[in-house]
């Protein structure tokens, strides 16, 4: 070891790692200058800061690729260990869980190395070697985790403003990339502005040969880089492993050593000279993307309560339709006979009883006193009484009359008198009897007791004879019957609500209307943007993202709907 700086390095490291005989790994101290627990994002510096320019370097890749030991890699040569060194340096393992499956990341953190520039490194620059979690095959969840990573990573500024490479790492001789690592790689170069492919490099790992399927695998998938370089970090801590022998070092392990160094030389050379890409039409992306994942919330939402309210009328014109039955089926009116009385005339020669208290007729046709043919009726003992009776009367009324006669006088005009006035007497006492045989069949109002006629209870003393008789009739009255008036006034209420409630929905389902619209051109105009500013090999198509957020409304909600199908609700007749 012969470079003091180097010396210095290695007596600032924390600890040793790994030791062996004829070889010790140490671990470089690396100071903490930001960190993220949530997000699990960090970023350390190696070595005093200074204010020269950064090289920023960003690896993806599968897991067991190397992305870690590329980076160790790196780091032995940005600090010039050599193959005949005794000692080799490695970054600290930043994976606290020890439950991992061997098919699962190491790299639970993205974690950003700041390499800042000392006296012995073979190139005057800073750098920042970013290390990311490895995609997992059938680990959609993870990966879609790791995504989310690194966009929150690239859009915030974390000491970077620009990248100068974007790293793909790979097996050197992977000969077939599956379906999900290219739609992965596909997610997460989604991230990074379309400028970043000129700035792509593909990096073969476990390159012990000449052959490099992966690229040609790469290109078949339509990945985009500009170089490949092969990788070979077996040498790096080969002597560290019990099957290492000790005959085939100096010459083999020399070879493998030196196009390891040859090819990280080429990397950082190309690095130096390279363009850096500013980031900020990644932020851009990425703010696209949180917009675009708003404009997808804000219309899934709008999608819904659409889908609501059309249910609902649809519910309400149901209600209203039976409201609107029950409510001509109900009749408020009823017609009930009312009784009245009034007052009528009996035929001529007949009276009426009638009860004061009743106020009704007990006898509707009682012959009157004076009813001639009534009186032609009578007995004969009605007749004697009454000749009797005008003789009996005769006789002055005889004499006075003859004498007013003064045509005889004497005992002549006596008789003629007496003669006249038997004949007179006999019509006014004929008149008299009739009248005493009236009230010897007596009236019955002429009685006392009970009145029995047509139920009456009353005492005769309190029947009138009159001239008129009660007569009762009905007339119809049209009634309010108040229950049924209350039912109908209550549905009538409720219509008009069901009504006004409809309307106001209606309107509602207007303005939503107008949100959707609004939506779908935002949602567009995300995904034309997107297009423009990302790398992504296939373009978003708005009607997928549709029919992708319909779908999964579908699945996660019972009320679903599509643009269709609103267009078809907002049809309905009301």
């Amino acid at each position: 070891m012969e470079n003091p700086w180097l010396k210095n390095l290695i007596g600032s490291c924390s600890s040793v790692v790994k030791e062996k005989d004829v070889l010790t790994v140490y671990q470089i101290r690396t100071e903490l200058i930001h960190k993220d627990e949530d997000n699990k994002i960090q970023v350390m510096a190696i070595g005093p800061v200074n204010e020269d320019p950064i090289k920023s370097v960003l690896l993806l890749g599968q897991t067991g690729a190397g992305k870690t030991t590329v980076i160790n890699g790196m780091i032995n040569h940005l600090f010039r260990v050599n193959l005949e060194d005794n000692f080799r340096l490695q970054l600290k393992d930043h994976v606290k869980r020890d439950d991992l499956l061997p098919v699962e990341s190491r790299t639970e953190y993205i974690t950003a190395y700041i390499v800042y520039y000392q006296t012995g490194m073979p190139l005057k620059c800073n750098y920042m070697l970013i290390d990311t979690p490895g995609l997992v095959a059938n680990r959609e969840v993870h990966n879609q985790v790791s995504i989310k990573r690194l966009a929150i990573f690239l859009g915030n500024k974390y000491n970077i403003d620009n990248l100068n490479c974007v790293a793909l790492v790979a097996k050197a001789n992977e000969n077939g990339i599956l379906t999900y690592q290219s739609q992965m790689l596909e997610e997460f170069t989604s991230v990074l502005g379309s400028n970043i492919s000129n700035i792509t490099q593909l990096l073969a790992t476990f390159a012990s040969d000449d052959t490099c399927a992966v690229a040609n695998v790469a290109r078949h998938a339509q990945v985009q880089f500009v170089n490949v370089y092969q990788l070979d970090n077996w040498p790096l801590y080969v002597l560290l492993t019990d099957n290492a022998s000790q005959k085939e070092t100096p010459k083999f392990l020399q070879n493998r050593w030196d196009k390891m160094q040859a090819e990280y030389s080429r990397f950082f050379e190309e690095l130096l000279n390279s363009t850096s890409v500013s980031l900020q039409q990644t932020r851009n992306l990425l703010q696209e993307y949180r917009l675009l994942e708003e404009t997808k919330t804000a219309l899934k939402l709008t999608v819904k309560r659409t889908a609501v309210l059309i249910d609902t009328i649809n519910y309400q014109k149901k209600l209203l339709s039976k409201t609107a039955d029950e409510t001509k089926k109900i009749t408020c009116t009823k017609i009930e006979m009312n009784p009245q009385k009034e007052k009528s005339s009996v035929i001529e020669g007949f009276h009426a009883h009638n009860c004061e208290i009743c106020q009704k007729t007990c006898i509707n046709f009682c012959e009157d006193p004076t009813n001639i043919a009534a009186a032609l009726a009578g007995t004969g003992t009605g007749v004697g009484t009454a000749a009797f009776t005008g003789v009996g009367g005769a006789v002055s009324a005889g004499a006075l009359l003859g004498a007013e006669v003064g045509i005889f006088g004497g005992p002549v005009g006596l008789a003629i008198g007496g003669g006249i006035g038997t004949v007179v007497g006999l019509t006014a006492g004929l008149t008299v009897g009739l009248l005493k045989r009236k009230t010897s069949t007596r009236c019955p109002i002429s009685s006392r007791g009970i009145c029995k006629s047509d139920g009456c209870s009353h005492d005769l003393a309190h029947h009138k004879v009159e001239k008129e008789k009660y007569v009762v009739f009905e007339i119809p009255e049209e009634r309010i019957d108040n229950n049924q008036k209350l039912r109908y006034d209550d549905l009538k209420s409720q219509i008009k609500e069901l009504e006004t409630k409809i309307m106001i929905n209606k309107m509602a389902v207007h303005d939503l209307e107008n949100e959707l619209t609004s939506g779908a051109i935002a949602l567009v105009e995300r995904t034309h943007k997107i297009n423009e500013l990302s790398m992504r090999s296939k373009a978003f198509c708005p009607l997928s993202l549709i029919d992708e957020m319909i779908l999964g409304e579908r699945e996660n909600s019972q009320v679903c709907c599509s643009f269709k199908d609103v267009e078809e609700c907002n049809n309905i007749d009301v």
